[in-house]
Protein backbone atom coordinates (compact mmCIF):
# COMPACT_ATOMS: atom_id res chain seq x y z
CA UNK A 1 0.00 0.00 0.00
CA UNK A 2 1.85 3.30 -1.09
CA UNK A 3 1.78 6.26 1.36
CA UNK A 4 0.00 9.47 1.29
CA UNK A 5 2.08 11.08 4.10
CA UNK A 6 4.47 14.78 4.46
CA UNK A 7 7.98 13.33 4.22
CA UNK A 8 7.57 9.94 2.85
CA UNK A 9 8.44 9.24 -0.58
CA UNK A 10 6.70 7.32 -3.17
CA UNK A 11 8.13 4.28 -3.28
CA UNK A 12 7.69 3.57 0.69
CA UNK A 13 4.63 0.96 1.88
CA UNK A 14 2.83 0.43 4.50
CA UNK A 15 0.41 -2.40 5.77
CA UNK A 16 -2.15 -3.35 8.29
CA UNK A 17 -3.04 -6.16 10.65
CA UNK A 18 -6.23 -7.17 11.84
CA UNK A 19 -5.03 -9.06 15.14
CA UNK A 20 -7.81 -11.86 16.15
CA UNK A 21 -9.20 -12.20 20.17
CA UNK A 22 -7.01 -14.97 20.75
CA UNK A 23 -3.95 -13.29 19.29
CA UNK A 24 -4.92 -10.13 21.78
CA UNK A 25 -5.48 -12.31 24.42
CA UNK A 26 -2.34 -14.52 24.19
CA UNK A 27 0.19 -13.04 21.56
CA UNK A 28 2.47 -10.44 20.70
CA UNK A 29 0.34 -9.32 17.84
CA UNK A 30 1.61 -6.34 14.82
CA UNK A 31 -0.62 -3.56 14.08
CA UNK A 32 0.96 -1.96 10.95
CA UNK A 33 4.73 -2.38 9.42
CA UNK A 34 6.19 -1.11 6.66
CA UNK A 35 8.87 0.67 4.84
CA UNK A 36 9.76 4.00 4.31
CA UNK A 37 12.30 6.11 2.28
CA UNK A 38 11.55 9.80 3.63
CA UNK A 39 12.94 13.14 3.08
CA UNK A 40 13.67 15.71 5.54
CA UNK A 41 10.30 16.60 5.88
CA UNK A 42 9.67 13.58 7.27
CA UNK A 43 8.38 14.24 10.88
CA UNK A 44 6.13 12.56 13.63
CA UNK A 45 4.39 14.15 17.01
CA UNK A 46 2.09 12.30 18.96
CA UNK A 47 0.87 12.13 22.12
CA UNK A 48 -0.71 8.29 22.01
CA UNK A 49 -0.68 5.90 19.30
CA UNK A 50 -1.98 2.90 21.15
CA UNK A 51 0.97 0.46 20.49
CA UNK A 52 4.54 -0.40 20.85
CA UNK A 53 7.08 0.68 18.10
CA UNK A 54 10.16 -1.00 16.78
CA UNK A 55 11.78 0.33 14.13
CA UNK A 56 15.12 0.00 12.23
CA UNK A 57 17.15 2.39 10.19
CA UNK A 58 18.20 1.12 7.09
CA UNK A 59 20.03 4.46 5.67
CA UNK A 60 20.37 8.14 6.71
CA UNK A 61 19.55 9.97 10.08
CA UNK A 62 17.11 11.19 12.25
CA UNK A 63 16.24 12.36 16.08
CA UNK A 64 13.61 10.79 18.34
CA UNK A 65 12.40 12.36 21.71
CA UNK A 66 10.74 10.43 24.24
CA UNK A 67 10.55 10.70 27.99
CA UNK A 68 11.70 14.77 27.88
CA UNK A 69 15.32 13.38 26.42
CA UNK A 70 15.98 13.59 22.31
CA UNK A 71 18.18 10.50 20.78
CA UNK A 72 20.06 10.51 17.84
CA UNK A 73 19.45 7.48 15.37
CA UNK A 74 21.47 6.54 12.48
CA UNK A 75 22.23 3.82 10.09
CA UNK A 76 21.82 0.52 11.75
CA UNK A 77 20.50 1.79 14.81
CA UNK A 78 17.05 0.25 16.12
CA UNK A 79 14.59 2.56 17.70
CA UNK A 80 11.99 1.05 20.38
CA UNK A 81 9.37 3.83 21.87
CA UNK A 82 6.20 3.03 23.95
CA UNK A 83 3.48 5.02 21.78
CA UNK A 84 1.17 5.32 24.75
CA UNK A 85 3.12 8.16 25.88
CA UNK A 86 4.08 11.12 23.82
CA UNK A 87 6.53 10.62 21.60
CA UNK A 88 8.20 12.36 18.42
CA UNK A 89 10.74 11.46 15.64
CA UNK A 90 11.57 12.49 12.32
CA UNK A 91 14.41 13.36 9.78
CA UNK A 92 16.23 16.67 8.87
CA UNK A 93 18.77 15.29 6.02
CA UNK A 94 16.31 12.11 5.50
CA UNK A 95 16.21 7.97 6.00
CA UNK A 96 15.33 4.97 5.38
CA UNK A 97 13.48 3.05 7.89
CA UNK A 98 11.91 -0.66 8.51
CA UNK A 99 9.18 -0.21 11.12
CA UNK A 100 6.65 -2.16 12.70
CA UNK A 101 4.31 -0.98 15.61
CA UNK A 102 2.93 -3.74 17.63
CA UNK A 103 1.38 -4.64 21.36
CA UNK A 104 0.13 -7.48 23.61
CA UNK A 105 1.40 -10.21 25.49
CA UNK A 106 4.28 -8.59 28.04
CA UNK A 107 4.60 -5.71 25.29
CA UNK A 108 5.06 -2.88 28.60
CA UNK A 109 7.55 -5.10 30.99
CA UNK A 110 9.41 -5.98 28.38
CA UNK A 111 9.63 -2.24 26.95
CA UNK A 112 10.07 -0.90 30.82
CA UNK A 113 13.36 -3.47 31.35
CA UNK A 114 14.56 -2.92 27.24
CA UNK A 115 14.49 1.41 27.95
CA UNK A 116 15.45 1.29 31.81
CA UNK A 117 18.59 -0.99 30.51
CA UNK A 118 19.39 0.76 26.95
CA UNK A 119 16.92 3.39 26.02
CA UNK A 120 15.44 4.43 22.95
CA UNK A 121 18.23 4.21 20.37
CA UNK A 122 20.31 0.83 20.37
CA UNK A 123 23.07 0.37 17.81
CA UNK A 124 22.72 -3.06 16.39
CA UNK A 125 26.24 -3.70 15.09
CA UNK A 126 26.30 -7.08 13.37
CA UNK A 127 22.70 -8.40 14.70
CA UNK A 128 21.26 -9.85 11.60
CA UNK A 129 18.03 -11.49 12.78
CA UNK A 130 16.37 -8.38 14.03
CA UNK A 131 16.46 -6.87 10.22
CA UNK A 132 15.61 -10.41 8.76
CA UNK A 133 12.52 -10.43 10.72
CA UNK A 134 11.55 -7.14 9.78
CA UNK A 135 11.76 -7.94 6.09
CA UNK A 136 9.75 -11.51 6.58
CA UNK A 137 6.69 -9.58 8.19
CA UNK A 138 6.78 -6.65 5.37
CA UNK A 139 7.25 -9.28 2.47
CA UNK A 140 4.70 -11.09 3.77
CA UNK A 141 2.09 -8.57 4.23
CA UNK A 142 3.33 -7.44 0.39
CA UNK A 143 2.42 -11.18 -0.72
CA UNK A 144 -0.88 -11.01 1.10
CA UNK A 145 0.28 -14.19 2.13
CA UNK A 146 -0.31 -13.83 6.22
CA UNK A 147 2.25 -15.26 8.86
CA UNK A 148 0.24 -17.31 11.51
CA UNK A 149 -0.37 -15.06 14.12
CA UNK A 150 1.63 -17.57 17.07
CA UNK A 151 4.66 -17.67 14.42
CA UNK A 152 4.48 -13.45 13.96
CA UNK A 153 4.31 -13.23 17.86
CA UNK A 154 7.29 -15.54 17.94
CA UNK A 155 9.11 -12.91 15.27
CA UNK A 156 7.88 -9.91 17.81
CA UNK A 157 8.95 -11.96 20.69
CA UNK A 158 12.44 -13.11 18.93
CA UNK A 159 13.48 -9.24 18.43
CA UNK A 160 12.67 -8.33 21.30
CA UNK A 161 14.86 -10.96 23.24
CA UNK A 162 17.89 -9.86 20.95
CA UNK A 163 17.19 -6.20 22.50
CA UNK A 164 17.18 -8.09 26.03
CA UNK A 165 20.48 -9.74 25.08
CA UNK A 166 22.11 -6.75 23.94
CA UNK A 167 21.33 -5.63 27.99
CA UNK A 168 23.27 -8.41 29.08
CA UNK A 169 25.64 -7.88 26.99
CA UNK A 170 25.92 -4.43 28.34
CA UNK A 171 25.92 -5.52 31.58
CA UNK A 172 28.84 -7.96 31.19
CA UNK A 173 31.00 -5.10 29.62
CA UNK A 174 30.47 -2.89 32.17
CA UNK A 175 31.28 -6.13 35.13
CA UNK A 176 34.80 -5.87 33.88
CA UNK A 177 35.03 -2.46 34.85
CA UNK A 178 34.68 -2.40 38.71
CA UNK A 179 30.50 -2.24 38.25
CA UNK A 180 29.76 -1.33 42.29
CA UNK A 181 26.08 -3.51 41.52
CA UNK A 182 27.90 -6.63 40.43
CA UNK A 183 31.06 -6.43 43.35
CA UNK A 184 27.89 -5.49 45.43
CA UNK A 185 26.40 -9.30 44.63
CA UNK A 186 29.40 -10.72 44.89
CA UNK A 187 29.58 -9.34 48.44
CA UNK A 188 25.77 -10.67 49.18
CA UNK A 189 26.69 -14.07 47.98
CA UNK A 190 29.60 -14.41 49.74
CA UNK A 191 28.07 -13.68 53.14
CA UNK A 192 24.73 -14.62 52.64
CA UNK A 193 24.69 -15.82 56.25
CA UNK A 194 25.83 -12.90 57.85
CA UNK A 195 23.25 -9.96 59.18
CA UNK A 196 23.91 -7.97 56.11
CA UNK A 197 22.59 -4.22 56.16
CA UNK A 198 22.40 -2.06 53.09
CA UNK A 199 24.08 0.84 54.41
CA UNK A 200 27.30 -1.53 55.18
CA UNK A 201 26.69 -3.24 51.90
CA UNK A 202 26.32 0.52 50.00
CA UNK A 203 29.77 1.84 52.12
CA UNK A 204 31.67 -1.29 50.29
CA UNK A 205 30.98 -0.10 47.16
CA UNK A 206 31.45 3.39 47.90
CA UNK A 207 27.93 4.57 46.99
CA UNK A 208 25.21 6.69 49.04
CA UNK A 209 22.65 4.12 50.42
CA UNK A 210 19.56 5.70 48.61
CA UNK A 211 21.92 5.57 44.76
CA UNK A 212 22.87 2.25 45.67
CA UNK A 213 19.38 0.93 46.23
CA UNK A 214 17.86 2.70 43.58
CA UNK A 215 21.03 1.20 40.92
CA UNK A 216 20.53 -2.27 42.27
CA UNK A 217 16.85 -2.01 41.72
CA UNK A 218 17.53 -0.85 38.00
CA UNK A 219 20.26 -3.15 37.07
CA UNK A 220 19.01 -6.71 38.97
CA UNK A 221 15.37 -6.27 39.00
CA UNK A 222 15.44 -6.54 42.76
CA UNK A 223 16.02 -4.07 45.44
CA UNK A 224 18.68 -5.30 47.80
CA UNK A 225 16.66 -7.06 50.11
CA UNK A 226 14.86 -9.07 48.04
CA UNK A 227 18.19 -10.06 46.18
CA UNK A 228 19.73 -11.04 49.91
CA UNK A 229 16.33 -13.15 50.92
CA UNK A 230 16.40 -14.91 47.52
CA UNK A 231 19.94 -16.03 47.74
CA UNK A 232 19.26 -17.31 50.71
CA UNK A 233 16.22 -19.08 49.89
CA UNK A 234 18.41 -20.17 46.75
CA UNK A 235 20.44 -21.92 48.98
CA UNK A 236 17.97 -23.37 51.49
CA UNK A 237 16.45 -25.04 48.62
CA UNK A 238 20.24 -26.59 47.99
CA UNK A 239 20.03 -27.63 52.03
CA UNK A 240 16.52 -29.40 51.65
CA UNK A 241 17.30 -31.40 48.90
CA UNK A 242 19.78 -32.65 49.72
CA UNK A 243 20.74 -32.94 53.82
CA UNK A 244 18.87 -34.35 56.43
CA UNK A 245 19.03 -30.82 58.28
CA UNK A 246 16.10 -29.55 60.29
CA UNK A 247 14.60 -26.73 59.13
CA UNK A 248 15.90 -24.25 62.31
CA UNK A 249 19.25 -25.75 61.14
CA UNK A 250 18.88 -24.46 57.65
CA UNK A 251 16.98 -21.72 58.54
CA UNK A 252 20.33 -20.10 60.66
CA UNK A 253 22.57 -21.48 58.33
CA UNK A 254 21.07 -19.31 55.42
CA UNK A 255 21.37 -16.48 57.75
CA UNK A 256 17.26 -15.99 58.32
CA UNK A 257 17.03 -14.63 61.83
CA UNK A 258 14.78 -17.90 63.66
CA UNK A 259 12.65 -20.80 61.66
CA UNK A 260 9.71 -18.87 61.58
CA UNK A 261 11.27 -16.07 59.83
CA UNK A 262 12.52 -18.65 57.21
CA UNK A 263 9.46 -20.10 56.88
CA UNK A 264 7.38 -17.18 56.04
CA UNK A 265 9.76 -15.88 53.55
CA UNK A 266 10.30 -19.43 52.10
CA UNK A 267 6.42 -19.46 51.50
CA UNK A 268 6.32 -15.74 50.37
CA UNK A 269 8.90 -16.42 47.66
CA UNK A 270 8.09 -20.67 46.26
CA UNK A 271 4.38 -20.36 47.45
CA UNK A 272 4.73 -23.73 49.52
CA UNK A 273 6.13 -24.57 52.94
CA UNK A 274 10.29 -25.49 52.87
CA UNK A 275 8.34 -28.91 54.50
CA UNK A 276 6.38 -29.26 51.74
CA UNK A 277 9.60 -28.49 49.16
CA UNK A 278 11.39 -31.16 50.66
CA UNK A 279 8.41 -33.60 50.19
CA UNK A 280 8.43 -33.02 46.40
CA UNK A 281 10.02 -35.02 44.18
CA UNK A 282 12.14 -33.37 41.17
Amino acid sequence: MQVNEKGVLDRSEYYFFTPSNLAKSLFFYPMNTGKFFCDPNYHVSRNNYNSYLLMYVMSGHGTVCYNKKTYSAKENDLVIINCHRPHEYGTNIGWTTLWLHYDGNTSRELFDLIYSRLGCVIPLNNNLIIPKYFNTVIESARAESPIPEPIISCYIQRMLTELLMFSVDFALEKSEKNDPIVEAIGFIEANYRQKLRLDDIASLVNISTYHFARNFKKETGYSPYEFIIKTRINHAKTLLKNTSLQIKEIALDCGFSSESNFVVNFRNNVGVTPSAFRSIPF
